[in-house]
């Protein structure tokens, strides 16, 4: 099933081989190749369980030949060479960054596609701190769902001028999900300051980062 937010890492994906880090059901390799997007896929999970579920659907579609699907974690099922571009999605930024770090040398020789769940900005900072290009921002949104997709590749770009763009680039202002975004991360800010409040030892530092935060993104209604 291709939902909203697994469309827009598709619309994303270009180059004739791809690698799926965490493909779960390899519902993504099985649209590129049946769409002619793509002339090769190697979907890779860490999961037993999610192997042998994305092997039984990709049996089921008569893909076996252009899907190959391996048991590994990261970067480490497919070799230097193997892929043009790479989709890591579903998983946090954190994650996403470390998958990366593993294997930094194939990454820096694939675009990426990558679809953080939550600590967006900390997946900016390590792309933008280890010469990787952020190429492309985009938003999905299903229901109440947000999701950030991001598009990067090996080269060097100037950070951000401000902390506040780490967690909602300017770029995406004009994106027709712009208000759902902003929303989202309004509503996080607030949990996080109150959350921090009401404890019983305060992080003043922390607090008062998310104060900024919180104060920095309302400016942007007003630019």
């Amino acid at each position: 099933m291709i939902t909203p937010r697994l469309k827009c890492i598709i619309d994303h994906t270009t180059g004739a081989r791809i690698a799926d880090i965490g493909t779960d059901h390899a519902y993504i390799p099985i649209y590129l190749i049946e769409n002619n997007i793509a002339e090769h896929v190697i979907a890779g999970d860490i999961r037993r369980g999610p192997v042998e579920i994305a092997r039984a659907n990709v049996h089921n579609h008569n893909l076996s030949d252009r899907i190959e699907v391996r048991l590994g974690g990261g970067l480490s099922v497919f070799d230097n060479g193997e892929a043009d571009t790479v989709i890591i999605a579903g998983m946090g930024g954190v994650l996403i960054s470390e998958i990366i770090a593993e294997d930094i040398e194939k990454a820096k020789n694939c675009s990426l596609v990558l679809q953080p769940m939550n600590a967006q900005n900390e997946l900016r900072k390590y792309l933008i701190g280890n010469n990787f290009m952020i190429t492309g921002e985009d938003i999905a949104v299903e229901g109440f769902k947000v999701y950030n997709i991001i598009t990067a590749q090996y080269g060097r770009q100037e950070p951000f001028k401000s902390e506040i763009e780490y967690h909602i680039p300017k770029t995406l202002k004009n994106h027709k999900y712009y208000k759902n975004l902003y929303d989202k991360k309004h509503r996080e800010f607030t949990k996080i300051i109150k959350g921090l409040e009401n404890s019983k030892d305060i992080d003043e530092e922390k607090l008062n980062l998310y104060k900024y935060l919180l104060g920095e993104l309302e400016k942007y209604e007003s630019e």
